[in-house]
């Protein structure tokens, strides 16, 4: 059995991160082993002793071992919401202009990455992995058994929500989102966006549980939520990849893989 890590990636050290780890089944179906809403609580989740993850290649070994205690299920690919290249990324790729070009009329635009987010973090993270026998893929010649590979969050759900603008379910943007609603109704708003990405996601993963709560009392209740979900969302990206049903946008540098567009 194969079995799939998805990260959502804080840029920084201290930024908030989602890790889900799911495996195949013997049905072929996909069911969830494990998801948290940060590095630390992944890992805790296992029988291994409390530590502060701060060196991202320890974190990427840490993440694996936890991994494989939480599950029999042999990790084959992890997938990242964080910008990944194989030098050091001074800028914007040709992955997030292109990227952006073919999702930034739907709202999907991708942020610009800089030596200093995620500058090193994301160079130990991928050394971390590569280290560990999954080298970062960029395109679809020469893939070897093992993969790291970049997703993005915003597109990749217009694919599993099946719509065509970007899906307002960002903790930190309801006042944007709907700025003429009261606290209440923006609330109630969030949290029905966030139970139908969770309906979606359960309609292609088994056993995620109740990732969404029924009620919170801000906005920054959900933070926890919100990564939960996106970190969800980057193993089905796995699954897709595995399946052959997603494409790289970028180069042989850098690449953020994303679920192939329906005609």
């Amino acid at each position: 059995m194969s079995a799939i890590l998805g990260i959502d990636a804080a840029w920084t050290p201290r930024g908030s991160s989602g890790v889900a780890l799911i495996k195949r089944t013997g049905t072929g179906s996909w069911e969830c082993v494990a998801v948290a809403a940060s590095y630390q609580a992944f890992v805790n989740r296992s029988n291994r002793a409390p530590k502060t993850l701060s060196d991202g290649r320890e974190l990427a070994h840490d993440l694996l071992e936890a991994a494989g205690e939480l599950t029999d299920a042999q990790v084959t690919l992890v997938v990242a919401d964080i910008p990944l290249a194989r030098g050091p990324i001074l800028g914007r790729r040709c992955a997030d202009r292109e990227v952006s070009k073919a999702y930034g009329g739907q709202g999907c635009a991708t942020h610009s990455p800089s030596p200093k987010r995620p500058g090193l973090l994301s160079e130990q993270l991928r050394d971390g992995f590569q280290e560990r026998g999954f080298h970062l893929a960029t395109s679809t010649d020469a893939l070897a058994s093992r993969y790291l590979i970049e997703t993005y969050p915003h597109p990749a759900l217009l694919s599993l929500m099946n719509v065509d603008y970007r899906v307002p379910y960002k903790v930190t943007k309801t006042a944007k989102y709907s700025p003429n609603e009261d606290q209440p109704r923006r609330m109630k708003k969030l949290l029905d966006i966030l139970r139908g990405i969770r309906g979606e996601l359960s309609d292609k993963i088994a056993g995620i549980g109740c990732v969404v709560p029924e009620t919170a009392e801000t906005f920054s209740d959900l933070k926890q939520t919100e990564d939960k979900i996106d970190a969800l969302v980057c193993a089905w990206v796995g699954m897709q990849f595995l399946d052959g049903k997603v494409v790289p946008y970028g180069d042989e540098s850098a690449a953020i893989w994303l679920p192939q567009r329906q005609a």
